[in-house]
C-alpha cells in the first residue's frame, strides 16, 4: 500500500506520516525503486500512533517507546523500560483525563444554565444582559468566558 492510501485510510496527511517515519516511529518497506510500502501491520501502527498523538500524547514519548526494543539487550531490560515509560505515559494521560473531565463539566453546566436564554426577545449585549441574573450565573461557566462579548477598553 502506498503513503497516500495510508494517509487517507488512518485519517492525517502524507507529511505526517512521513514525520512518523523521521522521528522512528515507524520503518516502511521500500521497492526496489525506493517507494514506501505499508502492510496492514503498519497501518495498525499508524493508527495507534494517531490516536495516541489525538489524546496528546507527545512523539517524543512514543519514539522513546518505538525505541526501546532495539537499544535492550535482553527481553528482561525491555520489558521494564517499557513497563517504566508506560508508567509514566499513564500518569499524564490520567492528568489529562482529569482535566478533560473538568471541562466537560462546565460545558455541561454551561448548556444546563442556557435554558434560561430559551425564549429571551433581548440583543445578547452586556448592556442588556448585565444585570440577569441567568447571564450572571451563567458566568460562572468557564465555557462562557469564550462565548461572551469582551468589554472594550474605552468602557
Amino acid at each position: 500500500m502506498k503513503i497516500g492510501e495510508v494517509a487517507q485510510r488512518v485519517g492525517v496527511s502524507v507529511s505526517t506520516l512521513r514525520l512518523y517515519e523521521r522521528r522512528g516511529l515507524i520503518r516502511p518497506g521500500r521497492s526496489k525503486g525506493g517507494t514506501r510500502h505499508y502492510d496492514e501491520e503498519d497501518v495498525a501502527r499508524f493508527f495507534t500512533i494517531a490516536g495516541m498523538i489525538r489524546a496528546e500524547t507527545s512523539i517524543e514519548t512514543l519514539a522513546q517507546l518505538a525505541s526501546i526494543r532495539a537499544a535492550s539487550d535482553s527481553g528482561n531490560d525491555a520489558a521494564h523500560r517499557v513497563e517504566d515509560t508506560l508508567a509514566i505515559l499513564e500518569v499524564e494521560i490520567n492528568d489529562h483525563l482529569q482535566q478533560l473531565k473538568s471541562v466537560l463539566v462546565d460545558i455541561q453546566s454551561a448548556r444546563q444554565r442556557l435554558v434560561g436564554c430559551h425564549g429571551c426577545e433581548m440583543p445578547p449585549t452586556r448592556q442588556h444582559c448585565d444585570d440577569c441574573p441567568v447571564s450572571t450565573d451563567l458566568m460562572g461557566c468557564k465555557v462562557m468566558h469564550i462565548v461572551w462579548d469582551q468589554v472594550p477598553d474605552d468602557v
